[in-house]
């Protein structure tokens, strides 16, 4: 969702300057003219930019949850807690 607010930033200069330097149509052309020139290779760039950011989700969706370390002197509280209370009595 990031990647929205980049995409439309850069949009609108695209389109800002294809009306000053033509059309967006001839860039469109030429844009798929120099994909299909160099494929495959463009072909894996672009499969790269799409999927990696749908990787990346996945990986931290699946990531395990953080726990919280234990308190190592808990359990000589818990003891120091109980000496008290049998003292007491």
């Amino acid at each position: 969702m990031a990647y929205i607010g980049c995409v439309l930033f850069a949009l609108i200069f695209l389109l800002m300057s294809a009306v000053e330097t033509g059309s967006l149509q001839e860039r469109m052309a030429h844009t798929l003219d120099w994909i299909h020139r160099w494929a495959p290779y463009s072909y894996v760039v672009i499969a790269i930019v799409v999927l990696a950011p749908m990787l990346m989700v996945r990986v931290m969706h699946s990531w395990p949850a953080r726990k919280e370390p234990e308190d190592p002197m808990a359990k000589y509280r818990r003891q120091a807690a109980q000496g008290l209370e049998e003292a007491e009595d």
